[in-house]
């Protein structure tokens, strides 16, 4: 199995290669709307490795701004490589990467943000039982940052960039079965949201993304509450409206490797599973 992983990377790493070297004969110019995900950077070298890969995919992709993103969704089109940067459950590390590296270069970024998980301290109780829920195979707790406080939030809005929902707890939506548990992750948490940092809350991230996360109870509150849902699954967002796709990555990933993912040469793993959300989203019109 390993081997043969390596060999599918192998191939995608060629493919970025190989689709780069046949625009340029054909002087072709593929237009992209991608969302990038990034989690907890928390290391030096972590740090070091996050902006060598901003700068190596500044030269080939624009970074917009949210509200670039949402413009573009509601009365845009797009031309040319365009990507949202965003990052996952509110870690301390986020404030670190954005003071630091992102408004030097003027990049604003989706930060999504557990709300229970705000100021929490790592010794608490309630920090490992969210821990839990973000990282349930995780390594253990002492390896994690601690999250953002309301100083750091406040910060990350002062600075222009955008505060999104990434529900109460991080739990699994699709394995919630009251209507109450799911509305106090998705609607409360929201409601607190905007209340605390007196903002309006447009966007949500589902926790984990995958596919097996979404179903049909949790996407129908969300796109009542929400004008913009997060999937965690890899796609174009061209003609995405609703549900949008996001590119995880990580600061060891090769850069020509997330590039390749980022042009769509592997979108078409998730062909089937694109169609089976998008019938979820027609049944809850």
């Amino acid at each position: 199995m390993f081997i043969f992983k390596r060999f599918l990377f192998f191939l995608l790493d060629l493919s970025y290669y190989s689709k780069k070297i046949l625009n340029e004969i054909f002087q072709n110019e593929n237009s992209v709307l991608r969302i990038l995900i990034h989690h907890d950077i928390k290391s030096d070298e972590q740090i070091i490795s996050f902006k060598n890969q901003i700068n190596s995919l500044s030269k080939e992709f624009d970074f917009i701004s949210p509200k670039e993103f949402e413009d573009t969704i509601n009365f845009g089109k797009v031309k040319g490589k365009k990507l949202l940067l965003t990052f996952d459950d509110g870690f301390k590390s986020n404030r670190i990467i954005a003071e630091s590296i992102l408004n030097k270069k003027g990049i604003k970024a989706l930060f999504f943000i557990v709300t229970d998980f705000i100021g929490l301290k790592k010794n608490s109780l309630n920090y490992s039982k969210i821990i839990r829920n973000i990282y349930p195979n995780g390594p253990t707790l002492n390896e994690f940052s601690e999250p953002m406080d309301n100083d750091d939030i406040q910060f990350l809005i002062d600075s222009g960039h955008t505060i999104g929902c990434h529900t109460a707890t991080h739990k699994m939506l699709s394995k919630i079965t009251k209507v109450s548990d799911l509305k106090e992750e998705l609607i409360d948490s929201k409601d607190n949201l905007e209340k605390m940092f007196n903002i309006k809350i447009k966007h949500i991230a589902y926790p984990f993304g995958t596919f097996e996360s979404i179903d049909k109870k949790s996407l129908k509150l969300l796109s009542e509450s929400y004008e913009f849902v997060h999937s965690g699954l890899r796609g174009n967002n061209l003609k995405a409206q609703k549900l949008f796709y996001r590119d995880a990555t990580n600061t060891e990933t090769k850069t020509t490797r997330l590039k390749a993912f980022l042009l769509g040469n592997a979108d078409f793993i998730y062909k089937n599973k694109f169609k089976t959300l998008k019938s979820f989203l027609i049944d809850t019109i």
